[in-house]
């Protein structure tokens, strides 16, 4: 029997809803039931869209990724300024929602990549897939930036990105436990100190 045609605006409903539950409880805190009763749907609904809970948490994953890539490309779309100024101000506003919202759970792939990073081929494929991804957009707008004479050329941009990832996601695990914006605070100075382009790393630009 083929299955009844499907409602992408149901499925990215359910996905939504997704998303919110896992950050908030992590993966194996949240049951097929609470989704569905969380989202409203039969079970028969959901097993339309998805095959498995397991598939269903790749397809969060990527749905989160996809969110977040357009909320990033839209902050540089719509402010102005130096490359490296607009990083900032979008992490910025990162921690500011941390600070307004004791509930605001972060980022969803720093919070399952511990849980379920080794769980299956599915979930490390899609957690690697979108860390390499966050790394080469990160590598690219460093890039820009250096162009611009702001960071600095003495190192690798992708080297920067990498180390930026990496201390990213150790300073939101410790801003969830210490419940304090401090490390987040602290490892952004540290490393905007660090990639910033001084008199003995900057290279002139010539073009």
């Amino acid at each position: 029997m083929n299955r009844p045609k499907r409602n992408e605006h149901n499925r990215e409903s359910i996905l939504a809803k997704g998303m919110e539950l896992f950050n908030q409880q992590g993966y194996h805190g949240t049951g097929i039931k609470e989704i569905l009763d969380a989202c409203q749907v039969p079970k028969g609904s959901f097993y339309n869209y998805f095959d498995s809970k397991e598939q269903f948490a790749v397809e969060v994953l990527n749905y989160h990724h996809t969110q977040e890539s357009a909320k990033w490309q839209h902050h540089f779309a719509t402010t102005e300024g130096p490359r490296l100024q607009q990083i900032r101000a979008m992490l910025d506003s990162f921690v500011e929602d941390y600070k307004q919202d004791p509930d605001f759970c972060g980022c969803l792939l720093t919070n399952l990549m511990g849980e379920v990073g080794n769980l299956s081929e599915s979930f490390r494929m899609v957690i690697q897939n979108s860390s390499d991804e966050v790394i080469n957009c990160i590598s690219e707008d460093l890039a820009i930036a250096q162009q611009q004479g702001d960071v600095r050329t003495d190192m690798s941009v992708a080297h920067m990105a990498r180390l930026f990832w990496d201390s990213w996601q150790g300073a939101l695990l410790r801003t969830k436990v210490s419940g304090s914006t401090q490390p987040l605070l602290e490892t952004v100075d540290t490393l905007f100190t660090l990639f910033k382009a001084t008199d003995g790393t900057r290279q002139e630009n010539t073009a």
